[in-house]
């Protein structure tokens, strides 16, 4: 059996240059890369004809994942409207786990995310979900450490 190992996460967002400023301002993720204007190798990853994008995998220092970040365009220019909450099938978010919670939830205000409800405690941390600019959803998360 050959090792499968996780390479990254990927958020789907309406524009990538405002999300990668976001990421690398809170987060500290840079750039491994940035394509724009892929279509014959989207068209044929999702199957759906006219599909582009503009996308980047970013890293940082302090987290072992990449971080993909993706912003589709079509020729037709359709485009589904944003989820309000990551609540439909497909949906999805990544979480940070963070030791200055209210530090880093102020940071990601401040550059422009909008928190989705409020932040909850709980036994053993804290937790907050939140929308990036481009529309990415994410969690900052504390956890006291045992």
């Amino acid at each position: 059996m050959t090792a499968i190992r996780w390479h990254h996460a990927s958020l789907t967002v309406a524009e990538i240059d405002p999300a990668i400023a976001f990421f690398s301002a809170v987060f500290g993720f840079e750039p491994l890369f940035i394509e724009r204007g892929m279509r014959d190798d989207i068209i044929a990853l999702t199957g759906r004809d006219g599909l582009a994008c503009d996308f980047t995998q970013m890293r940082s220092e302090a987290y072992p994942l990449i971080l993909e970040l993706i912003a589709f365009t079509s020729d037709d220019g359709a485009r589904p409207d944003a989820d309000p909450l990551p609540w439909r099938p497909g949906a999805g978010h990544v979480a940070f786990h963070v030791d200055d919670f209210d530090g880093v939830v102020a940071a990601a205000l401040a550059h422009g995310a909008e928190a989705l409800g409020k932040a909850i405690t709980f036994p053993g941390g804290r937790s907050i979900y939140l929308r990036a600019p481009g529309g990415a959803f994410f969690e900052i998360e504390y956890l006291v450490e045992a």
